[in-house]
């Protein structure tokens, strides 16, 4: 009788999940997606938004390695928990979204998308601070770390959010 109720809860988790009742997931265990809470805030912007950049002072850094998470190539670093950064963005229709790092130490970047997909920079354009460049980047929220590369260190930089392919580190 335990086991059938287990069961139901579990397969009405799963579906409150689905239908996107549930706001929030845990990544591989470990990182916090889709949730309402970042750590330097968050903020809506639509296509075409003005100032283009948009920048956050943000800290990098956290306890959790993202190397050994297998969420896909070039994931490097130590973040938190929760994001540093939410970005809820409308587009009408998909187009190109640059996030990048300016700071006085070595960065990473680790994004989980409005598709779901990971997106991950360590070093850009010959320096030790990263971009991540969204080709399509549809309407959605975007969970944003800004990890460092090493562990203990926590730097204070900036994320710099632009649709403008000329606006890089």
């Amino acid at each position: 009788m335990k086991s059938s109720k287990m069961m139901g809860v579990l397969g009405l988790l799963g579906a409150l999940a689905v239908s996107g009742y549930a706001s929030t997931v845990v990544a591989q265990g470990q990182l916090t997606i889709g949730g309402n809470q970042a750590i330097s805030g968050r903020r809506a912007l639509r296509r075409g938004f003005v100032p283009d950049p948009t920048n956050i002072n943000v800290t990098s850094g956290g306890s959790l390695g993202v190397a050994g998470m297998n969420l896909g190539p070039g994931c490097a670093g130590f973040v938190t928990q929760r994001p540093d950064f939410i970005l809820n963005y409308t587009a009408s229709a998909p187009g190109f979204l640059r996030f990048y790092v300016t700071a006085g130490g070595d960065t990473t970047l680790v994004i989980n998308g409005a598709d779901g997909q990971w997106h991950c920079n360590d070093d850009s354009n010959g320096g030790t601070n990263p971009t991540v460049d969204i080709a399509a980047a549809r309407t959605g929220q975007y969970d944003v770390w800004v990890g460092s590369y090493q562990a203990g260190a926590n730097i204070s930089g900036v994320l710099h959010i632009t649709e403008l392919s000329s606006n890089h580190p």
